[in-house]
């Protein structure tokens, strides 16, 4: 589910005006710059912010990806938080757009929705819900730059749309072999992530052409890291288990907060005393 998130925030990151345009309808849009995400009084960033111009006035697009993990109205108060620390910290309008990502079939693919939260005082932000639009009206209709999120429409999760989504990928020649690459490498993991079997997704997209995607190479690199930081922890764990070292959920903790290096020191203490580390 990472490569999930870090595939729909580098889409955004580099292209901004599309995902406003159509949350927007198609008005035309300029976007002028992105805005720090970070706010740390609210505990955690937003996923997007940038000014932007359109109608001839600027104004501050605040994005937001909306999981499963997060009820209703759970999100209206985060939207609405957000909104206010934005206001306050950049003094200009604030437009919130919710990409519900997994949203229902049969609902409006833009909407607006209000939380009342006092008298007289209310937060609105705008829905996009792919879940209501077909891939091939995606393909259609929705900026080129969106066509890699079609696993998220009604129809898309399946290998008919992939096949389709990759072919029209592959057809931007406005676009460089490492552009068409890091949009068929988003493509790939919302299709895992809507279920769609990796056998069946090697079949359309090859993995050469994958490897031309420094979206790909970051996330392979990073996967690597993580898994050699697993086998790492678990056989620190093992040895434990074998010298009878208890393993309180302190030391537990301890493992998962330790870096590789500190995980090859630990081991390596391990093995030449037979103790855990002193004081702790």
């Amino acid at each position: 589910m990472e490569s999930f998130d870090q595939s729909l925030k580098y889409l955004l990151e580099h292209e901004p005006s599309d995902f406003i345009r159509f949350a927007l309808g198609g008005s035309p849009v300029e976007v002028v710059r992105p805005v720090e995400s970070a706010l740390p009084s609210r505990g955690r960033d937003v996923d997007g912010g940038y000014f932007f111009v359109s109608g001839g006035v600027q104004r501050l697009a605040h994005i937001e990806f909306h999981r499963r993990h997060q009820g209703q109205d759970e999100l209206s108060v985060d939207i609405a938080e957000a909104q206010i620390r934005l206001f306050r910290r950049e003094h200009v309008e604030v437009i919130s757009f919710v990409w519900d990502l997994y949203g229902r079939v049969g609902e409006p693919v833009l909407s607006s929705c209000v939380l009342v939260f006092g008298e007289g005082s209310q937060s609105q932000y705008r829905r996009i819900n792919l879940r209501g639009m077909s891939f091939r009206d995606l393909l259609a209709q929705g900026s080129p730059a969106l066509w890699p999120l079609a696993p998220l429409t009604r129809d898309g999760a399946t290998g008919e749309a992939v096949q389709a989504v990759r072919d029209a990928i592959e057809g931007r020649a406005e676009l460089s072999a490492s552009r068409r690459a890091d949009h068929l490498t988003v493509l790939w993991f919302i299709a895992e992530a809507e279920d769609i079997a990796v056998e069946l997704l090697r079949v359309y997209i090859q993995k050469e052409k994958l490897m031309q995607s420094e979206l790909y190479r970051s996330i392979f690199a990073e996967g690597k890291q993580e898994g050699r930081q697993e086998g790492l922890q678990q056989a620190i764990m093992d040895l434990c288990d074998v010298l009878g070292i208890e393993l309180t959920p302190e030391r537990r903790a301890q493992i998962e907060r330790l870096d590789l290096t500190q995980l090859s020191e630990l081991r390596a203490h391990l093995k030449n005393t037979r103790t855990w580390l002193p004081g702790t």
